[in-house]
């Protein structure tokens, strides 16, 4: 199969939007992002340096160990007077969910804190901040800002990169966006590198705007932090500073409970939507798993942004990670080991306990001799297995409550058993995951969920089952030939679009009360051509658009990278947003675009920022999930 080529969409430069407006007539629609928090306080700008200097102090160094080893190293900065600290969840994820470790936290000037107190930490979104205290008046703080921040200004990061303490990086704020799991993000271009986390992303005004937590290690200069107002939700909680103890206990019976609630709001009811023939509750979406040369889709929820194919010589797997990576799915062919029937290994151990990850690090160190005393808590702690047969296409649910249903087709309709079983302690100290082993005639099939917070139990019971009653060739509606995570809203058109793509022998369209979406599939084009093929296809929507427009106005690059805005300069009153994208493959092209209706050109530059910019972001996150049929 020759590789696809696929499209995406960004606003393009304002030099050639403008010299295009110029040469045509039209006035561009022009945005600008929203403010993600209170008016601007005026203050003085300062140097990088200057910056550095007066906010060091207000900056820690946060180290997590088990048994003396060392789990990693991260930042975090003082809020308050009193000892008030911000950081990252993930940074002391381990202190919370492992009772043999301990914190270390260490001042700029050397000092050293071997306790401390546990404040709000995440919420029912997840986001990830955690507050800590510690019985210190610092010597400088960092409190929340009430500021404007706008892409384009320049920044600071303060952290420790690779455990190289109290390091300085500049950069500027590239991007305001939203998480999907609700809570607000600046994205910046400063270099950040593990032990970042939990550090103050510093304006020029020496005012805190947010809190890095993610880089993305394929990305050029792609990293994020989390706006500083999160923080005030967080203490606006006025949760109680607890010691470890009892930290640990609350954090654990908190994830527990929210756990329960998610499992019981999108996993049960998807389970028993697809026995019944309904459609999907929102917040779910459908991805591929990719192994070896078969395929199948399956429901995952929203927060899961990718999936990878993993192919080695023993086995073929997908791994699909949410945002942040605490969650990780994979599925995989695996090679046959066992004997017999999966159904002679009830009460039996599947796989056997192993070292965790962090110990290969220090035998390279030299320093695993001093742990080995302690060796119980760098293995990983897998359980007995909980086997049954699969009769009539279903199987009780991994809590034994419930009744799952395959559906009809499904990627394990000829299944006859399955095994089920936890791992404590997996990869990681205090990580948890659920697996079940599937027997389909002489191969076995793995489905395995991870995370690194043990409370979740419920929710990786629930994904489990998901995606084993999920997991079939098509999604909600078996007619479609291509995957589509449409929202819920939209509703299939009885006729379709296809007039818009010259040649186009396939098309469907959806619409609601906001836009139209039209999938449709032509034949194939050759490379040289595509660009041009691709204006042809805008020109041809703008010209079935309905009401109909006389004329078309591009912004972008390449014609195969672009935004396209419908304008009528006649009619005012006619105004559209435009987006599209295309996958070009050996055999086949789709072209994917959404219409939405704009106030008339004389109203457009009074259009909410954030009205278009998040439709165009979602408009990509959609069309970056399209997965059209497999070319054989």
């Amino acid at each position: 199969m020759s590789r696809l080529v696929f499209t995406t969409i960004f606003i393009a430069g304002t030099f050639l939007f403008s010299s295009f407006a110029l040469a045509t007539g039209f006035t561009p629609i022009t945005t600008k992002p929203e403010s993600k928090s209170r008016p601007i306080v005026v203050m003085a700008d300062m140097t990088p340096e200057a910056v550095f200097k007066k906010y060091q102090p207000a900056v820690v160094r946060i180290e997590v160990a088990l048994h003396g080893a060392s789990l990693g190293v991260g930042s975090g900065f003082f809020l308050t007077n009193s000892g008030e600290i911000a950081t990252s969840l993930h940074v002391i994820r381990a202190f919370l969910v492992h009772p043999e470790t301990d914190i270390t936290i260490k001042l700029s000037d050397g000092k050293i804190f071997k306790t401390a107190k546990v404040g709000a930490c995440s919420d029912a979104r997840g986001v990830d901040l955690c507050i800590l205290k510690i019985d210190h008046v610092p010597k400088a703080i960092l409190p929340v800002a009430n500021v404007e921040v706008t892409p384009g200004e320049s920044i600071v990061a303060i952290g420790h990169p690779r455990g190289l303490d109290f390091s300085i990086s500049t950069g500027i704020v590239s991007a305001l966006r939203s998480h999907p799991a609700g809570w607000s993000e600046v994205q910046i271009d400063a270099a950040i590198s593990p032990g970042n986390s939990g550090g103050p992303i510093i304006n020029r005004r020496g005012q805190a705007i947010g809190v890095v937590y993610q880089f993305e290690r394929d990305g050029q200069n792609l990293n994020f932090g989390i706006l500083t107002p999160e923080i005030d939700r967080l203490r606006n909680l006025e949760l109680p500073f607890l010691s470890p103890a009892d930290a640990r206990k609350d954090f654990l019976e908190r994830s527990k409970r929210l756990a329960r609630k998610s499992a019981d709001q999108w996993a049960k009811p998807a389970i028993r939507n697809l026995a019944e023939g309904k459609s999907r509750p929102p917040g779910l979406k459908w991805m591929r798993a990719l192994l070896g040369t078969s395929s199948f889709l399956m429901l995952l929820p929203d927060l899961f942004q990718t999936c990878e194919r993993s192919d080695d010589s023993e086995t073929n797997a997908t791994s699909c990670s949410s945002t942040g990576g605490d969650l990780v799915v994979t599925v995989q062919k695996r090679p046959r080991s066992l004997e017999g029937s999966l159904l002679a290994y009830r009460g039996k151990k599947l796989v056997e306990s192993r070292t965790l990850s962090i110990v290969e690090r220090l035998e390279a160190e030299g320093t695993w001799e001093n742990s080995r005393g302690s060796r119980a808590a760098f293995m990983s702690r897998p359980g007995s297995a909980r086997c049954y047969p699969i009769l009539k296409h279903g199987i009780l649910s991994s809590d034994e409550t419930t009744q799952v249903t395959l559906r009809k087709k499904s990627y394990f309709q000829d299944a006859t058993a399955v095994c089920r079983f936890e791992t404590e302690n997996d990869s990681e100290p205090g990580a948890l995951s659920v697996s079940q082993w599937i027997e389909v005639g002489g191969e076995f099939y793995g489905i395995n969920i991870w995370a690194a917070d043990p409370g979740r139990l419920a929710m990786l019971h629930g994904l489990s089952d998901l995606i084993l009653a999920s997991a079939g060739a098509t999604g909600d509606d078996p007619r479609l030939l291509y995957r589509a995570a449409l929202r819920p809203s939209l509703k299939r058109e009885t006729s379709s679009r296809a007039s818009a793509i010259g040649g186009a022998d396939f098309a469907e369209s959806f619409s609601d009360d906001t836009s139209t979406v039209t999938i449709a599939r032509t034949a194939a084009v050759p490379r040289s051509m595509m660009a041009r093929q691709f204006l042809k296809w805008a020109g041809g929507v703008a010209k079935t658009a309905d009401p109909k427009i006389s004329s078309l106005e591009v912004a972008g690059n390449s014609a195969r990278i672009g935004t396209w805005i419908i304008a009528n300069p006649k009619d005012r009153q006619k105004s559209a947003l435009l987006m599209m994208t295309a996958r070009f493959g050996s055999r086949e092209s789709w072209v994917l675009y959404e219409i939405q209706p704009l106030p008339s050109m004389a109203q457009a530059n009074r259009v909410p920022s954030k009205s278009i910019s998040s439709d165009i972001e979602r408009f990509k996150t959609w069309t970056q999930e399209f997965q059209p049929p497999k070319e054989d």
